[in-house]
């Protein structure tokens, strides 16, 4: 038998048996429960989101009053 034949055959054999193994393993699983604050985030007139930060908790925004005109921030 022709040795390309051969590893070709074995990779494919050892691929399927690793997504068989992975797709048992994750089969019984239930997925996990979204973590939801207690109200939706709503701007009111005039706010702006001016900074988000991720934490361990989820991302955490900064918001405030302020405008910027596009010619008016230093690069």
């Amino acid at each position: 038998m022709n040795p390309r034949v051969l590893l070709m055959g074995c990779l494919l054999s050892l691929y399927g048996a690793a997504m068989v193994m992975f797709l048992h393993s994750i089969a019984g699983r239930k997925p996990a429960a979204r973590l939801e604050t207690a109200g939706r985030l709503a701007l009111h007139e005039g706010q702006t989101i001016v900074g988000v930060e991720e934490t361990a908790q989820g991302l955490a925004f900064a918001l405030g009053d302020d405008v910027r005109d596009e010619q008016s921030y230093d690069v």
